[in-house]
């Protein structure tokens, strides 16, 4: 996004308190819990992100941020499956983190995943466009089957970052993110049935807009939210723990979720 003209939908709003989910201010300062490597035997557990990386600024104009938000997902996020959101380039990350691309990219997002503890399902990868477009361009939904190479468990993994703002003769509002999450839905039926799966993304509404409220109703339940990052969890999974990362010069904080394969 142009940084000139860029903008994100809540960054000067504030909660009334009278929201049907109450949320609390965590100062950036706060320190991330460390993942625990305990499971039981047979269980498998997952650490899932969700990281908005600010690519045209912290990447294109300001790459001492870049190099900061690279080390964070190296060396504090303890990453087994991250949905990344403005990221242009999945090799950029793979060479500085090693985390390995495990989805498609699409709209600047995906799925990447620590390799040494998950793999792909073949032919499991893709993309499609959420019919939710806004000032920025199309909005998508990315999705892969992750395998646990421990315990031969898979999941799917969906990602996405929905419509900003208005402009380019396009609309973005409460009504057009509601349609991609419909659509999104749709494709999350589609593609992983009753299967054990994570939603990552961003997306630029509050947890009592319609199109959140559509995935707590059917069927998902909330593991985080922080401002307009969060992660969703099928019923299959047990929430173990959850939390805020560091920002780390992007312009949001990552957000993690530990769960537990029932």
């Amino acid at each position: 996004m142009p940084g000139s003209e860029w903008g994100c939908f809540l960054k000067d709003r504030s909660f009334t308190g009278t929201e049907a989910t109450t949320y609390f201010k965590i100062p950036c300062s706060a320190t991330t819990p460390t993942p625990t490597s305990t499971t039981r035997s047979g269980y498998f557990k997952l650490r899932v992100v969700s990281y908005n990386l600010y690519w045209w600024n912290a990447f294109g104009q300001n790459p001492w941020k870049g190099e900061k938000i690279l080390a964070n997902i190296r060396d504090n996020l303890g990453a087994h499956s991250i949905g990344l959101q403005e990221c242009d380039s999945p090799s950029r990350i793979q060479e500085s983190t090693g985390l390995a691309q495990a989805s498609k990219f699409a709209g600047a997002q995906g799925v990447m995943m620590d390799s040494s503890k998950l793999r792909v399902v073949a032919g499991t990868s893709g993309s499609q466009d959420l019919q939710a477009t806004g000032k920025w361009g199309p909005r998508h939904v990315t999705w892969v089957q992750l395998a646990d190479k421990a315990t031969g468990k898979s999941f799917w993994h969906f990602n996405t970052h929905w419509c900003v703002a208005n402009g380019n003769g396009r609309t973005c509002n409460e009504a057009v993110r509601y349609t991609g999450a419909k659509n999104m839905l749709d494709v999350i039926r589609a593609k992983a049935g009753n299967s054990p799966t994570v939603v990552t993304g961003d997306f630029n509404a509050n947890m009592n807009e319609k199109g959140p409220q559509h995935f707590l109703q059917n069927g998902f339940r909330l593991a985080i939210v922080e401002w307009v990052d969060a992660i969703f969890y099928s019923e299959h999974w047990k929430l173990v723990s959850q939390g805020r990362g560091d920002a780390a010069e992007s312009d949001h904080r990552p957000v993690f979720a530990e769960l537990e394969l029932l």
